[in-house]
């Protein structure tokens, strides 16, 4: 699962059914910090260091079907024994900026 972010700055989320996968993917070019922080606002809080993002659960969970919301609380589920998952619940993820 891809949380990808466009040039313009919208979220949108590819791969969706990928529950091996997951990690926020910037497509504007050298996007700096603040750029990302802004366009996942509501989505996930982006850490100081620019690389790693904590995504809220709620905000991927919205409008889904039951049957894909079951399938990412199973992968949510087998990342928290590794410490991606805060006592809040959000969910750790990579970031990676376009070259």
């Amino acid at each position: 699962m891809i949380i990808h972010v466009t040039p313009e700055g919208a979220v949108e989320l590819r791969e969706r059914d990928d529950f091996k996968n997951f990690k926020i993917a910037v497509a504007k070019t050298g996007a700096d910090a603040a750029f990302i922080a802004r366009a996942l606002q509501g989505t996930a809080a982006l850490e100081p260091d620019g690389k790693t993002a904590w995504v809220s659960q709620q905000a991927l969970r919205k409008d889904q079907p039951a049957a894909w919301v079951a399938s990412f609380d199973k992968m949510v589920e087998s990342v928290r024994r590794f410490g991606w998952v805060r006592d809040d619940g959000a969910v750790r993820a990579h970031v990676e900026v376009a070259g």
